[in-house]
């Protein structure tokens, strides 16, 4: 660690350098994925059909309880302890299944549905909370996702407090997630003040995909954020490659002068662990942990993870 430090923050003004270098690396490395990933087949088309039909379900799917979150579990990797979940929405269609995720949140877009998402993660999650502490398990937060269209939504502070008086829990007990590009807007911007606005009250603010912005510190001086989630395009292979390496230490440097906490995202292999864990990353999330999960499997996984002897040496061990 001294020595990639050294490398990395000798002198002082090579933090910025070496940050905006991992800011660029991390945008071309998404950009690849992204690209990778939607070459489109040739069958896509015949596929139209099947989309509308998605489109039009989703409106009994919110009625029939179809669409519900799952919970992925974030650990402290300093002591193992569990410290969160994210709430992930997850749709079971009773015909054709589990469906993407990425394909039915376009088919809520597109069906201007995506308050009534958020109002079904929310409410969800925040049961799952109490579920969970009446099971004997205590998880300090839970994360959920919200879209530029709930931020910029006029009542979602009084949204918000209302459905955490329905569980009787106080507002730390949630993390807002936001993406890094959608809360760099300028000083009179709706989401703007809907974040900071939630930050006072005592809510958790979570930047998501941190490093896949154009200019990520106007987030980190236009927002009252607690973490920085860093993109899992540094955490991929982080172990093989030394570059990587430099710069998951320089984005954790800043967050430490700037006093936030940091979750690696995407964590899939206990090499890779091992290396966030000597980098000083604060949290850690991702497959190599645990899995999406309903609410009863994530009740089993918490309960033998408690169980085990030294949980944050080999947590892929338990997922």
């Amino acid at each position: 660690m001294t020595t990639i430090l050294a490398r990395v923050f000798a002198p002082e003004a090579s933090l910025w350098a070496a940050v905006l270098c991992a800011t660029a690396t991390a945008l071309l490395l998404r950009a690849a994925a992204i690209r990778a990933s939607t070459v489109t087949p040739p069958s896509r088309p015949a596929k139209a059909k099947d989309h509308f039909n998605i489109t039009q379900d989703l409106q009994s799917a919110f009625d029939n309880h179809e669409i519900r979150p799952y919970f992925q579990p974030q650990v402290s990797l300093s002591d193992g302890q569990i410290t969160g979940m994210e709430a992930l929405a997850r749709w079971h269609h009773p015909s054709h299944g589990m469906v993407a995720p990425l394909t039915f949140l376009t088919s809520v877009a597109e069906a201007q549905l995506w308050h009534k998402l958020t109002d079904t993660i929310l409410h969800d999650a925040l049961s799952a909370m109490r579920d969970l502490e009446e099971a004997g398990i205590f998880v300090p937060h839970v994360g959920v996702n919200f879209a530029q269209a709930d931020l910029e939504h006029p009542h979602l502070v009084n949204r918000i407090l209302w459905a955490l008086d329905q569980f009787d829990l106080q507002p730390n007990r949630l993390s807002i997630e936001v993406l890094e590009n959608v809360v760099v807007q300028d000083a009179a911007s709706p989401v703007r003040h809907s974040v900071n606005s939630l930050a006072k009250l005592g809510c958790h603010v979570d930047l998501d995909d941190f490093g896949t912005a154009q200019n990520p510190f106007e987030s980190l001086r236009q927002l009252d954020i607690n973490r920085m989630k860093i993109d899992r395009s540094f955490i991929f292979d982080i172990d093989q490659d030394p570059k990587k390496q430099d710069m998951l230490a320089a984005v954790v440097l800043l967050a430490q002068r700037l006093n936030l906490d940091t979750i690696a995202e995407g964590i899939e292999t206990d090499a890779e662990l091992r290396v966030v864990q000597k980098l000083s990353c604060g949290h850690g999330q991702g497959y190599g942990i645990g899995r999406p999960m309903p609410l009863e499997q994530l009740q089993n996984w918490a309960l033998q993870y408690q169980l085990s002897p030294h949980p944050h040496t080999s947590p892929a061990k338990l997922a």
